[in-house]
């Protein structure tokens, strides 16, 4: 490989180092708060640690970290590998953390947001939609017939809308959230390929 694609990927790598810390921060944040922050932080520091070493560092009680593990394992932010202690029987829960999942995170978050703002869309587009001038109302054609296209709050004529300005917007957010999911992929990508 030439120099200079070897020094373009290691920049790129330190570039989409420091997006990631950010977008890991923000995500951890999320799922588990200021705690969460500071036992990922520590994940990060060592190849594996247990939770009763995170507390002993942190100088909390280890239910509280046991707490932030289960949810970073639960979005599959950390795994753990359990052995048994030879002397007192009891496991040891040896933690460490999974960065490079928090693509597959968000990504699927993202694509629940896709299916219903989908699901939003074709409603629009199969439905005709009245709404009232004075309450702001909106009912589909269907319920506008029941109430003989008056409105059932104040009584006012009901105004066929025109959706096209909504159907629009859906359509770009929509667009916008394939093209995340896409760079999302080929983020993941290019950090399994970075190993």
């Amino acid at each position: 490989m030439p120099k200079e694609h070897s020094e373009l990927l290691k920049q790129e790598e330190k570039n989409q180092k420091k997006e990631f810390d950010n977008l890991f921060d923000s995500i951890i944040y999320n799922i588990a708060g200021d705690l969460g922050l500071q036992v990922a932080n520590l994940l990060l520091k060592h190849d594996e640690i247990t939770d009763e070493e995170l507390a002993s560092i942190l100088d909390i009680k280890v239910n509280f970290v046991r707490k932030v593990l289960y949810k970073l394992y639960e979005n599959n932010l950390a795994t753990y590998r359990r052995v048994r202690d030879k002397e007192t029987g009891w496991f040891i829960f040896y933690w460490k953390l999974n960065p490079e999942k928090i693509y597959d995170l968000i990504r699927k978050k993202q694509e629940k947001v896709l299916a219903k703002l989908t699901e939003r869309l074709n409603y629009e587009k199969s439905h005709m939609f009245y709404i009232c001038k004075n309450c702001s109302l909106r009912l589909t054609f269907e319920e506008s017939i029941e109430y003989s296209f008056h409105c059932p709050k104040c009584g006012a004529l009901l105004q066929q809308e025109d959706n096209s300005y909504i159907i629009k917007v859906l359509e770009k957010k929509i667009e916008d959230i394939k093209n995340e999911i896409k760079t999302l992929k080929n983020k993941k990508l290019v950090a399994q390929v970075s190993k």
